[in-house]
């Protein structure tokens, strides 16, 4: 009776392999961009995870200065937006949390963050997205974006 047990355990694993070894890595993406000819960096972040039974997405977006002089003034504007979005499945309409914070003459005291927990499915998709915008101080406009999309959310 031992020996059919060890034989039903091995075929339950060996049917389980394939759906852990299908199970698509979260696309985690960061990225510091310099901007305004390089006086200023977007600092842009998406984290996708799981756990057992939920997936979560965080984004996060800031501007910074640049770590090397000569400094220049604060930006005159900026803008910097997070969002965290989840449908059940691509024929759903997204649900979003997101996140807008504006300056003028100044730099964010925190990054723009949005975070989103959905239940795992096959079907399930899961979104990151961050920008900054600046006015530069020369004039000039400069857009950064960074997105991601997690389709069967780990599954």
């Amino acid at each position: 009776m031992k020996h059919s047990h060890s034989r039903l355990a091995l075929i339950a694993a060996a049917l389980l392999l394939p759906l852990t070894a299908a199970a698509t890595p979260p696309p985690d993406a960061t990225a510091r961009i310099p901007i305004c000819n390089g006086g200023y960096f977007a600092e842009m972040s998406l984290d996708f995870g799981n756990t057992g039974t939920t997936a979560t997405v965080a984004a996060k977006a800031k501007v910074v200065s640049s770590p090397v002089g000569p400094f220049p003034p604060a930006p005159p504007y900026y803008a910097v937006y997070a969002a965290a979005s989840h449908r059940p499945d691509a024929g759903s309409a997204w649900s979003t949390n997101d996140q807008n914070l504006e300056g003028v003459s100044s730099y964010p005291t925190s990054p723009a963050s949005a975070t989103k927990m959905a239940f795992r499915s096959a079907t399930c998709e899961l979104a990151g997205n961050a920008v900054v915008s600046v006015h530069c101080p020369s004039g000039q406009w400069e857009y950064k974006t960074l997105e991601r999309t997690w389709v069967g959310c780990g599954l």
